[in-house]
């Protein structure tokens, strides 16, 4: 292979290459005896001069590579041109630029991917070190590519500070790219930019009114699509306002319901006290079983064993990995001795009073100590807890001590606030996982006649959404003229009769908005990574030249 198809500069006469301190320079020329002028166009093959240009090119094996260019200049022939002198040029390189193509055209992808910061510091990693201001300078100077006309068009805002000001994003439906972003989300801007792209056949939005003014002033016979997602989020915020009037309602029954469970509870809670009160009689007074403390027992065993058998002393100490003294003192008893050891503790005495204690709910281990202390145990508050511990297990005790009677879930109906009582009113009660949440919403269904009948409401508008067909202006019809005050609900059944068009496009095609939102999280993405270098035109090319979006 030949040295010019490695570098891949076809127009270029490689005269040299040197290699030295992680850097590679290569020396050459350009191979045309004659140039073109820049103005007039006419060829010229009369040298005036030459000068050198150091071109930054891409890496070689870990080196960073230099193109150093032997550049002519020549005289321009035709005498009516302005320009007398020119360079010559050539395609791999820019004009007036010290990168070939190929370095500009990586540097700037990565000025669109990644922040200023992010991107020098890939730029060294890839041996062609670049600024952060360089980065940031390089993605401004991008130019953005020209708007097709677009048939079907997704419309939403964006956040520049939310709560603040809000910018509008433009989405390609049918290619599910950003074809343009503008800096407010007045209808103004939208009309502006609409003018210019009038044949626009469908436009898919949220329920913002200022785009819908917009839209039928400047594209009347465009098809407007409203977005499920907003109308869900619509009755969401009406059912919302809907709980918070009635909340007296809603407090009076889980009041009443709380008091009923709680009169129930205190009725068994009562016989409940009465059978422990028996049962921890008969348990202390048919105690008999005593616990073992003496952890030398079974060496003491095996020992007398291997004693009878005829085992070597020596040989039953390595066996047991016990001392030969201790094997020696048991080969003297018939039965073990007792400890002696001022260690000892004598709480084995007190078994029957903290069994008796343990059966009592609500007690603590901190209080059982101290009376067992003062009724004569000898032993510290470690040893008293670990053997507490022990008889709750060896008695299979489930009694609550005060921390987790303290954690015990008093029984009474888990008031929802009204967000809550939004999301599950429209849903399967069964599906509701916490049996608290689930109990509250039987409780209201059953004793608030009204919700029986939002429920059912709230059900029918899901599934006209869910399937896509379904009869809106009647549900919107029963929702005006109910008997019923529903507050929020009608607000929001005039609201859609408002915009029932877009509405029923919603419901029936299969357009709508969830490529804008998707989009609009990716905005956000791209905020985050820039801080304060955000300027809108640098954003607006981020998203619009992203190769991700």
């Amino acid at each position: 292979m030949r040295i010019n198809h490695l570098v891949n500069l076809p127009r270029f006469f490689i005269q040299d290459i040197e290699q030295k301190n992680g850097k590679i320079t290569i020396f050459a020329s350009i191979k045309s005896s004659r140039s073109q002028c820049p103005i007039c166009g006419h060829s010229s093959s009369s040298v005036h001069d030459h000068y050198h240009r150091k071109i930054t090119d891409l890496p070689v094996f870990q080196n960073t590579t230099l193109l150093f260019l032997k550049t002519r200049k020549f005289k321009c022939r035709n005498f009516s041109c302005p320009r007398k002198v020119f360079s010559e040029q050539t395609s791999h390189i820019k004009r007036y630029s010290r990168r070939t193509i190929r370095v500009s055209q990586l540097l700037d992808s990565l000025s669109i991917e990644l922040t200023g910061k992010h991107g020098s510091q890939l730029t060294k990693l890839l041996y062609l070190p670049v600024s952060s201001s360089t980065i940031t300078r390089i993605a401004l100077s991008q130019v953005l590519p020209a708007i097709k006309q677009p048939v079907i068009l997704g419309v939403d805002d964006w956040a520049f500070r939310k709560g603040v000001n809000y910018g509008t994003v433009l989405i390609d439906m049918e290619t599910s790219r950003p074809i343009d972003l503008l800096s407010s989300r007045d209808s103004a801007n939208l009309k502006e930019w609409l003018k210019k792209y009038p044949a626009v056949k469908i436009i898919t939005r949220d329920r913002s009114g200022a785009y819908s003014s917009a839209i039928n002033e400047i594209c009347p016979d465009a098809i407007q699509v409203a977005d499920r997602f907003h109308l869900l989020m619509n009755l969401s915020d009406a059912l919302d306002k809907y709980f918070k009037s009635v909340r007296k309602e809603i407090r009076r029954v889980i009041t009443e319901k709380t008091d009923e469970i709680l009169s129930l509870s205190a009725n068994e809670g009562q016989c409940n006290s009465t059978d422990v009160t028996n049962f921890l009689a008969v348990q202390v007074a048919s105690e008999t079983k005593e616990i073992q403390l003496d952890q030398r027992l079974d060496t003491f065993n095996k020992v007398k064993e291997f004693q009878s058998k005829g085992t070597p002393l020596k040989r039953i100490s390595t066996i047991l990995k016990i001392s030969r003294n201790t094997v020696r003192s048991y080969f003297i008893q018939e039965t073990l001795s007792p400890r002696i050891h001022p260690k000892s503790v004598n709480i084995a005495l007190y078994s029957g009073y903290i069994l008796s204690r343990l059966n009592m709910e609500g007690y603590i281990k901190k209080d059982i100590f101290e009376e067992i202390l003062g009724l004569g145990y000898n032993g510290g508050r470690t040893q008293a807890f670990v053997y507490i511990n022990k008889l709750k297990l060896e008695y299979g005790l489930t009694t609550l001590d005060s921390i987790e009677v303290q954690k015990k879930i008093t029984p009474y109906v888990k008031p929802l606030d009204s967000r809550k009582l939004a999301k599950y009113i429209g849903g399967s009660i069964s599906d509701i996982e916490d049996p608290d949440e689930r109990s509250c919403m039987k409780t209201l269904i059953a004793y608030l006649p009204e919700l029986q009948i939002v429920r059912k409401l709230v059900q029918i508008f899901r599934t006209m959404i869910k399937r896509g067909c379904g009869n809106i202006s009647r549900w919107i019809d029963f929702v005006k003229k109910s008997k019923r005050k529903l507050s929020g609900l009608k607000s929001f059944a005039y609201g859609l009769s408002r915009d029932i068009k877009a509405v029923e496009n919603g419901i029936r095609l299969p357009w709508s908005n969830g490529t804008v939102e998707g989009h609009v999280n990716r905005i956000k993405c791209i905020k985050r990574q820039m801080y304060g270098r955000a300027s809108f035109e640098l954003l607006r090319r981020k998203v619009i030249l992203s190769q991700h979006g």
